[in-house]
């Protein structure tokens, strides 16, 4: 919060005119109508730099390999921003996730097990992981290239942000920067590639695909003008790995919440005794719902029945598979868009959050906190989650693996309750101010760049 104050402060030295002649093409694979929280970044960039002055266009994938589709989200965008889509010969993404399940050798070849059927798999897995490498994603980079080089020239574009994941797309900005030097280069990192996310992705998680992710994460850092994290705790892990790059390229933007979004926002409180938990979001690897669910079937039958629990958005099949299984009390929503998604937090009691990993915050804990209700947090006291908890004051948060301090607060969730205040955090998180904020770093790369460059 004291760096995001500093950061602000920034504001008042931005030159106007510098603003105008700023002509921005952010490089985002996922884009409107794609959801899920993959978009919501480059909507809100696009959503808001214009207001700063900025002309702002946008190159995403025509075709793109995303697990979800939310065309509302479309009407976010405004109508000064020009959108542009390149293909990608990638195939769907729920044919992509079946093939790559089939791919897979049940035992992972280990030795006296495998059998010739699975030793096929198993080749089959490694030899997609070493054409597509380090992603699947990485076959749209080429065209999409040679798409940024024709905006580029047409519009007479001066800077360029490439928000990732899919991290392969930062080759795009990289070499962009390698071909015209006085181009503004903004490498936007959603989440932290080397330590936590290749590491929780089955695909990338091999030692070619690592020593792939390395050199283009350095290739784009020593390119970029700016590098940016979504939070404290992702950006010192990067900042780490380039001790002779300059610190000040190095800034932190959060994500946050679109207030419009929560304008019409209703705290419905329904009194029948029912203890309503809601989780909203993918429920995946770090993000399981797993040791939540261990507290919950430990309480006595009578609690438990007096316990509504909602699951909204995607649920990956192995969480899927078990979870259909808990209590009859469990609601399995499934993705909705975003607007459906922020009515069925309206009844909810408590907002369940999950994060298994220190490094990373989830993007629903901004739409949580807007929300005004108290949030349950499973994340390690050392963990981003942990510290935003703190100094937000915005719920509970408990180690994923204490089982009776999580089971203890859904025993006392009504005494606990009758004591709440909401947060007055929220309004450092609205997209516009953080907007505002990431505006202010962009005029300020671009200028030393004109300087230098």
């Amino acid at each position: 919060m004291a760096d995001f104050a500093r950061l602000h402060t920034a504001q008042l030295a931005i030159d106007v005119l510098s603003v105008r002649r700023l002509r921005l093409l952010i490089i985002s694979y996922l884009f409107p109508p794609m959801g899920g929280i993959g978009v919501q970044r480059a909507i809100s960039l696009s959503k808001y730099l214009p207001r700063q002055g900025f002309s702002v266009h946008v190159l995403s994938a025509a075709n793109a390999g995303g697990p979800v589709r939310d065309e509302a989200l479309v009407e976010h965008i405004p109508a000064s921003v020009t959108v542009h889509r390149a293909f990608t010969p990638e195939i769907p993404f729920a044919l992509r996730h079946r093939l790559w399940s089939l791919f897979r050798s049940k035992n992972g070849g280990r030795a006296g097990g495998a059998t010739k059927g699975s030793t096929s798999k198993s080749l089959l897995s490694r030899v997609a992981q070493r054409v597509l490498c380090p992603e699947p994603e990485v076959l749209w980079t080429p065209i999409a290239l040679r798409a940024a080089r024709r905006i580029i020239k047409k519009y007479a574009i001066n800077a360029v942000m490439v928000t990732a994941p899919p991290f392969s797309a930062f080759m795009i900005g990289a070499r962009l920067k390698r071909e015209n030097p006085r181009l503004t280069f903004i490498a936007d990192f959603r989440d932290e590639w080397l330590t936590f996310y290749i590491n929780h992705n089955e695909f990338q998680n091999n030692p070619h695909a690592r020593k792939r992710a390395s050199e283009i994460e350095a290739e784009t850092v020593d390119a970029a003008d700016l590098v940016v994290a979504v939070n404290e705790f992702s950006l010192k892990e990067i900042r780490d790995r380039y001790p002779s790059q300059t610190p000040s390229k190095f800034q932190c933007v959060p994500n946050g919440f679109e207030p419009a979004a929560f304008a019409e926002f209703t705290r419905r409180k329904i009194d029948d005794g029912i203890l309503r938990i809601t989780h909203v979001g993918t429920l995946h690897g770090t993000a399981t719902a797993q040791y939540f669910m261990k507290a919950f079937s430990s309480l006595p039958e009578q609690v438990k029945s007096r316990v509504k629990l909602r699951f909204v958005g995607r649920i990956i099949e192995t969480e899927h598979r078990w979870l259909a299984e808990q209590s009859p009390n469990i609601e399995l929503v499934g993705f909705v868009p975003q607007r459906e998604a922020i009515r069925q937090m309206e009844d909810a009691d408590i907002l369940l959050m999950t994060m298994t990993d220190n490094l990373s915050m989830p993007g629903k804990f901004y739409e949580y906190l807007a929300t005004g209700k108290p949030i349950l947090a499973l994340a390690s006291p050392a963990s981003v989650v942990s510290r935003t908890m703190e100094e937000t004051h915005a719920g509970w948060c408990f180690d994923p693996h204490d089982t009776e301090g999580i089971r203890g607060l859904i025993l006392e969730a009504r005494t606990a309750l009758s004591a709440w205040t909401p947060s007055q955090a929220a309004a450092s998180y609205a997209r516009p101010n953080l907007v505002e904020l990431y505006g202010s770093l962009i005029i300020e790369a671009a200028s030393a760049t004109r300087i230098t460059g």
